[in-house]
């Protein structure tokens, strides 16, 4: 395999990165690991705050916290998202879960994304908080993506969630978590005899490897290797892989299966759900993605990939950059695929208009706050000028 012909850094990018070189040399290599967990959390705790109140997101989406008990004896919280107007009726479910190598993120980090999710697509958004490193480590996340996701399996009603459309999905650390989840429920669909209750998958940037169980025999050049040829990527390197493999520890063997979901055999793959795939080109962790995509797809699952040549890990977080939109867009796509019935038919079902939104639009629509059926890339150009 070689996949190295979508690692060259991209002229999008490389525009960017020269206008932008102040913001992209920042570093918090200096602060302790605790100590760059409080600051990435706050400065995304609060542009999502911001997005979701001059979006308009407040008004149209309702949340609630969960608490939810894990197998070690602790709490997690899960916190579910739903369009006001929708009432109680029942709606497709996505289990999300976030990135952020295994150290970042919380519950208030992904309240602009969840919430412009569930209002996009009129769906019902579960977004499990599992526990982060440096407070633990070894297999607790994977542990607490397992629990959350059963908890709310067995929760649907009152979540608001038709059990019959579900969907899990997530982006970097939370695509392994996703990974993980996904395996775990055919194992036990299988054993009980059962139906799988997960529907399709939605893996973003994922990490599904770790970095010292990594096949270089499978591919046709160790060099050419993701892990090797963006090493030196922008926003997640060589350095930095490490840095967060790391902090879980060593008490776990790299290969383990939870730990790199991606080393699961090809046979015990067959009878996964749907699988959609949203890779970067400068990744380190582009060659797991592709591979896992192309063993899937080997095992008989029907599989759906986007890559984004030439881009950076969670180059999606630069609101300026133009692939931005392009990801927001894949996104969306990749979801609804995802919850498709066999026959691939997708029914759309737009964001309901609140009564003050159709009262302005009849007087003058560039009044609104937020546009029924907008991207995420739509709202933010609005608020792009006061960020």
């Amino acid at each position: 395999m070689d996949f190295s012909q979508w690692g060259q850094p991209s002229k999008e990018w490389l525009t960017f990165a020269a206008a932008n070189s102040v913001l992209l040399s920042l570093s918090n290599e200096g602060l302790t690991p605790l100590q760059q967990q409080e600051q990435a959390n706050k400065t995304r705790s609060t542009l999502a705050k911001h997005l979701v109140q001059t979006t308009g997101l407040s008004k149209l989406v309702t949340t609630q916290d969960h608490v939810v008990p894990t197998r070690d004896g602790q709490f997690i919280t899960v916190r579910s998202y739903r369009p006001v107007l929708l009432g109680s009726q029942p709606l497709p479910g996505y289990v999300y879960f976030h990135g952020g190598g295994f150290i970042f993120g919380s519950l208030e980090t992904e309240l602009f994304n969840c919430s412009w999710l569930a209002h996009a697509l009129s769906i019902t958004v579960v977004h499990v908080c599992y526990r982060h490193t440096p407070q633990i480590k070894g297999l607790t996340p994977w542990h607490d993506a397992i629990d959350g996701f059963e908890w709310i399996a067995s929760y649907t009603e009152s979540l608001g969630i038709d059990a019959s459309n579900l969907i899990v999905g997530g982006t970097s650390a939370g695509g392994s978590l996703t990974a993980c989840v996904v395996q775990h429920e055919l194992r036990r669909a299988r054993e009980s005899g059962t139906t799988n209750r997960i529907k399709g998958q939605v893996l973003g940037i994922p990490t599904l490897v770790n970095w010292k169980a990594f096949p270089y025999e499978l591919f046709a050049n160790k060099e050419k290797t993701s892990l090797i040829q963006c090493k030196d990527a922008a926003i997640l390197n060589e350095k930095r892989l490490i840095q967060f493999s790391n902090l879980l520890g060593d008490d776990v063997d790299p290969a383990d299966r939870t730990w790199s979901p991606g080393l699961v055999d090809e046979e015990e793959l067959r009878g996964i759900p749907q699988t959609a795939f949203l890779v970067a080109g400068w990744d380190p962790l582009r060659d797991e993605a592709l591979w896992y995509a192309k063993k899937l797809k080997n095992a008989g699952v029907k599989t759906n990939v986007h890559i984004f040549p030439g881009l950076p890990h969670a180059f999606m977080t630069f609101l300026q950059l133009p692939s931005h939109k392009r990801w927001n867009e894949a996104l969306l796509g990749c979801l609804r695929w995802a919850a498709a019935d066999e026959d691939g038919w997708v029914v759309e079902l737009p964001p309901v208009m609140p009564p003050f939104m159709e009262t302005s639009a009849a007087v003058d629509s560039s009044t609104n706050q937020v546009t029924a059926g907008a991207s995420e890339s739509d709202l933010l150009a609005k608020v792009g000028d006061s960020l």
